[in-house]
């Protein structure tokens, strides 16, 4: 599972955090894509980080997408 958690910021406001769980067919499928994921986000005043890695995939977890606060 590609996990990719991305946060974004705004001058004057906290950052917010989002983390998707995507699933790959297998661990080098998985290592490959964190190495080569990339999202451009070109608008002005926002800062952006990234950061992906890749877990054992558990049976109950399902691809999602959740927004987090840290």
């Amino acid at each position: 599972m590609l996990i990719v958690i991305i946060t974004l910021g705004a001058m004057g406001h906290d950052p917010k955090t989002i983390e998707m769980k995507i699933p790959q067919a297998n661990k080098e499928e998985c290592l490959k894509s964190a190495k080569t994921f990339a999202l451009k986000l070109p608008i002005p005043g926002i800062v952006m980080s990234m950061d992906s890695r890749c877990e054992p995939k558990r049976n109950e977890t399902q691809p999602e997408v959740n927004p987090r606060i840290i």
